[in-house]
Parts: structure tokens; sequence; C-alpha cells
């Protein structure tokens, strides 16, 4: 199971790579430049074959990848044509551009693609469980939203990030119309029966006997009518053993488990078990607009938590690395393969974005240096330009290094 899970998590890496130095590589014949070495992977060299001018390899390390271009570094150039530094600026920004570009580009497709084949969560039930809004009470059922029938959570949640809305409730066979404030939605839940949907295997609540269709009533003495409850008592129950009551068949059982700690937020706990979701498939437009909604929105994340590093709010502790991904992607697998499609989509934005930073060794540095040499009008002194990207690698190696630190830290401690 680990060498599967390993050789998976190398495989959807691997995918990532070769679009992203895929874009660099297509860019790059298309301006004409020779292309001497398209590789996935660093290091030692494990299988090649050479076409054209051209050598493909496979490397033994899996940490990235590299298309290797005539005359692309200072010390190598001599002036021919067909070397990349012998082109205009705006032929090598795009280039180097491309690869990132490709990533967000593939990032967007697996998004569109998991919402026509998965869908989208959309809760039908109209009855109102939580509301921090004093107008709307527990048990309030939606009958309308701006007129028309109140047709699931989705579409509620999805108008009222745009705008005020109009709703219809009922209480105690009474009807009451009120405005829902934008944004306000995020401030009510929608009750949700805890009954469960999915048991991983291999976790506690499967090994117990739990399965798909049961019931959840009641955790160490808690009576549970919700699914937030289940979730809120066991995140405090983290490497404790609960007793657990639940109805199948309209019988009552009570097991005892032993909760499993999160794999990222060890303070979290879980039994492996997951609510039901009710799913529509958007048609192509509506798929669309999400996908590049999603791209987006996980692009933007990326940027916010880059900024929490340097306000504070966001300790480097909480960044995971190859091993995190590699822990991340097992996990997704034992979900279901929806899961395992979201997150290689959620890593491509991931890696597109962060290779447009302009840290020196990664893409966005070239960039940030050739738009300097064409404002300037001439080139950067090529003795500043190797020291620059020799030490943005040394960091980015001293920051991965740290990084797997806590990878393995977050796995091993209790």
């Amino acid at each position: 199971m680990f060498l599967t899970t390993i050789l998976l998590a190398l495989f959807i890496i691997g995918i990532l790579i070769f679009v992203h130095e895929l874009g660099h590589f297509l860019f790059a014949k298309l301006f004409k430049v020779k292309v001497e070495t398209f590789s996935i992977g660093f290091g030692p060299v494990i299988k090649s074959f050479k076409k054209g001018e051209t050598t493909y390899a496979i490397s033994l390390l899996p940490i990235g990848g590299y298309v290797k271009m005539a005359g692309d570094e200072p010390n190598s150039y001599q002036g021919y044509p067909y070397e990349f530094l012998s082109k205009p600026n705006y032929q090598k920004i795009l280039i180097v551009l491309a690869g990132p570009l490709f990533n967000i580009i593939f990032g967007f497709l697996i998004f569109y693609t998991y919402f026509q084949v998965f869908g989208i969560n959309n809760i039908k039930n109209p009855i109102i469980y939580k509301s921090e809004i004093p107008e709307i009470q527990k048990g309030d059922i939606i009958l309308e939203v701006n007129g028309k029938p109140f047709n699931g959570w989705f579409f509620l949640q999805r108008e009222n990030e745009k705008k005020d809305i109009q709703l219809k409730i009922l209480r105690n066979n009474d009807t009451i119309n009120l405005t829902l404030k934008k944004n306000n939605v995020f401030k009510l839940s929608p009750k949700i029966e805890p009954i469960i949907d999915n048991v991983i295997k291999d976790y506690p609540a499967y090994q117990a006997g739990l399965r798909k269709g049961d019931k959840i009533i009641e955790i160490d003495g808690e009576k549970i009518e919700d699914w937030s409850e289940i979730s809120n008592v066991l995140s405090k129950k983290a490497n404790k053993e609960i007793k657990l009551k639940y109805e199948r068949n309209g019988k009552i059982y009570e097991v005892q488990i032993k909760v499993k700690s999160d794999f990222v937020e060890k303070k979290q706990g879980r039994i492996g078990i997951s609510k039901k979701f009710e799913k529509f498939i958007p048609n192509p437009i509506l798929a669309f607009n999400l996908a590049l909604e999603k791209t987006l929105e996980s692009s933007l994340l990326i940027f916010k938590t880059l900024i929490g590093f340097f306000t504070g709010e966001t300790p480097l502790s909480a960044v995971g690395g190859p091993i995190m991904i590699g822990k991340t992607i097992s996990e997704s697998t034992k979900i279901g393969i929806d899961l395992l499609l979201f997150l290689t989509g959620l890593i491509s934005i991931n890696l597109a974005v962060i290779n447009l930073l302009p840290i020196p060794a990664l893409d966005g540095s070239h960039i940030l240096i050739f738009l300097i040499e064409g404002i300037l009008r001439r080139k950067i002194n090529p003795k500043f330009y190797f020291a620059i990207q020799l030490v943005g690698f040394v960091f980015l190696i001293i920051l991965m290094i740290i990084i797997t630190f806590f990878d393995i830290y977050r796995i091993l401690m209790p």
C-alpha cells in the first residue's frame, strides 16, 4: 500500500511537471529556439532517447523538471539566432511564462472535468439548523428565493454571494418574508441528517462495523441531531476512545471506537466517515464558470497564504511539502477518485502560482529580469544574473529541507 501511494504521488507530480515543461518546450519551438534536453526530474538520467535536436529524458529525482535550451545562460550564450538569449524580450517572457500558464490551463480543465463528471454538492433540505441572524430561527423552512421555489443551498449561496435576496420562510405554519443581506447566507446552516454515506476502509469506523446508511444518534452520551455535531464532538476526541450509538434498520447498536488524529491537524479527530451530498451535473456553461471561479479562487488563496507568512498569520510549519502532498494524495484515494482529481487541479494551480513568484531560480525571476532589461534597454551583467540565480537555488533547497522537516514532524508527532 505504501509503495502504491508513493508511485501514485510520483505519477501525479510527474504529470504536472510534464505539463509545465511542455509549455516551455512548445513555446521555445514556436519561436525557433533550439531545445537540447527535455527532462522530467533532476539528477542522473534513468531513461532517455534523442529525436531530432532534442534529448528526451526521465531523471532520478522527481522534484521538478527542466527544458534545456541552447544559449539560455549568459556563460553559454554565443550569439546564434537559434539561442534563447538571442530572442526578443517578449519571446523570452512568453517562453518562460508558458510553463505556469499551461499548469493554470491544466488545472482549469481538471476542475471543468470534475464538475461535468462528478457534479456539484447541493443540499436540498430547506430546514435551517443553525442561524446567526436574529430574524431567522432554527427550524425555519425556506420556501422561496427571490420569488422562485427553493432548489438547494448551492444556488442560494451562489445568488447571495452577488446581492441581497428575498426569502419566504415557513415558521409554525406562518409564512414570513425577509431580506437576506449579501453574503449573510454563510451565517446559516442547513440541517443535515447524521446518516453515513461513505466509510473509509482501514479507518476506525469501518473496523468497528459502521457502514453506509447507518444513522449516528449518540457519541459519549451526547445526542446527535445534525452532522455538524459529529464533527464538533470528534474534533475534541483525537486519540481517545469513544462510545458511539447508531441506528441500522430500526435497531440501535453501540460500539467503542478509538478516534484517529487527522493526518495534517493532529488535534482534530477522525473516524473515517463522510456525509451524503446531493449532486447535480451543471450544464457546460455553468461548469465553465465554476471552473474559472475555482481557478481564480485557488490562485488568490496562495497569495493570501504567502502574505500571511510576512504578517505572521501563517507559520511556515503550516505549509506542506512533497511528503505532505504524497500523504494528502494517499488520503484522497481512500475517499474517492473525485477528491483525487480535484486535488490534482489544486496542486497544478499551486505549482503555477509559486513558479510565477519573483524568487531567483523560479520562472517569475526570469520574467522580472527580462522586463527590467526591456525597460533599461540593456542586458543585465551576466555575473550578477548567474549570482542571483545561484542564491535563489540555494534558498529554495534550504526552504525545501525546512518544509520537509515540518512534513515529517506533523506525521510523526502524536
